[in-house]
Formats: C-alpha cells, structure tokens, sequence
C-alpha cells in the first residue's frame, strides 16, 4: 500500500523518490528542489537525524517550502535544515544528493545539475535521481556517463536510479553561453546559463519588447524603469543602453536568471542597472517608476501575468507607462483595460507589445 505521504506528493518523480527513500546515506544529504516542494517535508519526516540542505533555483519554491515548514516546525523541533536558493549548489560535500526530475524538464539543465551534483558528493557518497517517465532511457544514459556503474529501480510511475561517485571524475562540460544581437547600431553580448529562459539565443518577445521602446513619445524620457522577469538580461541591458541616465531595476524569480542578468549588464559596461531576486512582485520605490516592461510566462493559467500587471499598478506613478509583450492578446488586454488608461497594442514581429498608462 502507499503510504499517505506519498499520495500527497503532487510529481510522480517526488513520489518515485520517496518510495525508494531507504537508499538516502546519511548524516548529510542535499535536496535539490525543480517543481514541487511538499518532497523537502516528506523526506525530513522520513530521515529526521539527518542534516538537511535543501537547494532550488527559484525563489518561489524557497519562499513555498519555507512557509510549509513554518506550519509544522513544532513537530519536527530537532531537524536540523539549511535553505539555499542561488546560481549554484552550496560548496559542500553530502553522503546523499537527491534529484527528482521531470521527463518534460529540460534537458540541458538536468544534465547541468547530474555535473554539479557529482562534485558534491562525497567518495563514498551516492546520488539518488528519479523521473516520471517509466519507459526513461535518456536520463539513464546521461547518469551512466558521469557516474559509471547505476543501479535501477522500476517503478509503475518512473524510475529511481541511484549511482556512486566516481573515483576519478570525468571532464566536465560548461553549458554557459554567450550570444549577441543588435538594437540600432550597439552590438549587445549576453550571458546566460541552463534554467534562465530563452537559453543561448534571444528570445522574439525579448527581441519586441527592446524594439517597442521606439513607441515612447519624444518628450517621455524615463528616469525609473523596471523590467519584471529579466532573464538573461537583454531587454534591461538594452534599455539601460537607451537610457543611460535613467535608473533600472531587473527583477526575476530564478536566481540564475538574476546572476545572467548581471553578467550580461557588466560585459556591455552598463553601470546604471540593479537586479534583485524576489517573486513576491513587491518591488521598492511604490508609486514612482516612469517604465515598466515585462514579458510574462504563458504558464500558470495568467496567475504569473496577474501579479505583473498588479506589481505594475502599485510600482508606477501616474502618467507612468506600461510596455507588455505577449501572444496572448484577448485576455492581456481585457485585464489591462480595466487597471490601466490608453490601452494601445502594437504588432512588432510575430508578437503583440501592449502598451497602456498609470491613470492619475
């Protein structure tokens, strides 16, 4: 029978690993967090002696599984846990390193995490990866490559796997990459990593939300502009380009996504830029940003593009504006009109930027 810990897991890879929790070494084990995160609860719950560290690359499921915690931190008085969310895994060796993925992730930062997650693992230590998919041969392969030798677990919902580390490590492989456009005459480099969106090539949303700056009147010159979801920086990076006066914040969720939005602003010399990590949409300054851009995910039934438009409402002082570069045109619109004056949407490329004002 299941146990009902493993029912309340939402990701059959979170289930998968639970199931085959009897394989975690202790005392120091690392869990890597990519989607849900009632999985962090379950396996404390399951190893309560052992010292957790509990790694994700998006503040969204540190911010979640923080807040779960919280709600039972009486019941489990003596865990001993450690949260991290940044561009890379703490510099630390663990006896267990545990990945749950997904089969319809991406591939590039599987493999870039499965690299990383090797260097962390003691000599004796071992790493524990499952997927959703029970017919997986990929993932498999990708971990016999760095580990060598892997044990299977069938599961009917997936497959666990767990490997040693290797005696002698293998060469590893940067998936770091740089890519350039234009915005006029400038040549604009960009930095980026597995897991920021629109990795190793500009994406056409970015690419339009940059062009429809030429939408701005002559006589609005913005001092204060925000762009919520950077990425990698190429649409901040641009515009801090335009506007070398004018004072930018770049705000995203996942902290590589803020670490390439970094990189990529300091090799184009930009010095007029800040990032912050958050996904709360509270940025600072309520009520005074002239600018604010955007190019908001497709996922999430409109919840993401939502806290956008609300962050906007809040963040720009009136007379502000609005640029929104989206395919989803019908339902940006309706809500926009309903928050905003002057509601304008302009067709650049294959992609509609709509454009609206902060009423008094």
């Amino acid at each position: 029978m299941v146990p009902n810990s493993t029912r309340q897991l939402r990701n059959a890879a979170d289930r998968v690993i639970l199931e085959f929790a009897d394989y975690i070494l202790g005392p120091k084990v690392m869990l890597i967090l990519q989607s849900g995160t009632r999985l962090a609860q379950a396996l404390v719950r399951s190893h309560p002696v052992v010292a957790w560290d509990v790694f994700t690359l998006e503040h969204f499921l540190l911010m979640s599984v923080l807040d779960e915690f919280r709600r039972v931190e009486t019941d489990l008085p003596d865990a001993i846990l450690e949260f991290h969310c940044a561009p890379d895994m703490p510099d630390a060796q663990f006896d267990t390193v545990i990945l749950p993925t997904l089969s319809r992730g991406a591939a590039e930062l599987t493999r870039d995490l499965l690299q990383d997650a090797a260097d962390r693992i003691h000599p004796n230590g071992r790493v524990i990866v499952s997927t959703d998919n029970p017919r997986d041969s990929w993932l498999q392969k990708q971990l016999q490559s760095i580990y060598g030798r892997v044990t299977v677990e069938k599961h009917h919902e997936g497959v666990c796997y767990i490997a040693r580390r290797r005696t002698t490590q293998r060469k590893r492989k940067d998936f770091r990459s740089e890519f350039a456009f234009r915005d006029k005459e400038r040549l604009i480099r960009c930095q980026s990593r597995p897991g920021v969106f629109s990795h190793r090539k500009l994406d056409g949303g970015a690419r339009s939300l940059i062009r429809s700056l030429d939408l701005l009147p002559p006589d609005f010159i913005p001092e204060k502009i925000v762009e919520m979801g950077s990425g990698s920086g190429a649409v901040s990076t641009a515009t801090a380009l335009r506007f070398p006066e004018a004072n930018l914040l770049a705000v995203d969720s996942h902290a590589r996504a803020v670490e390439a939005t970094r990189s990529t602003a300091s090799c184009n010399r930009v010095t007029n830029l800040k990032v912050m990590l958050s996904c709360t949409g509270v940025v600072p300054d309520d009520g005074r940003w002239d600018l604010f851009l955007t190019n908001p995910p497709y996922y999430s039934d409109y919840r993401i593009s939502e806290l956008f438009l609300q962050t906007a409402v809040e963040s720009l002082r009136p007379g502000g504006r609005i640029h929104l570069v989206t395919r989803l045109t019908d339902w940006h619109v309706a809500r926009m009109t309903q928050l905003f004056e002057a509601i304008r949407v302009e067709k650049i490329s294959s992609y509609n930027v709509i454009t609206a004002i902060r009423g008094q």
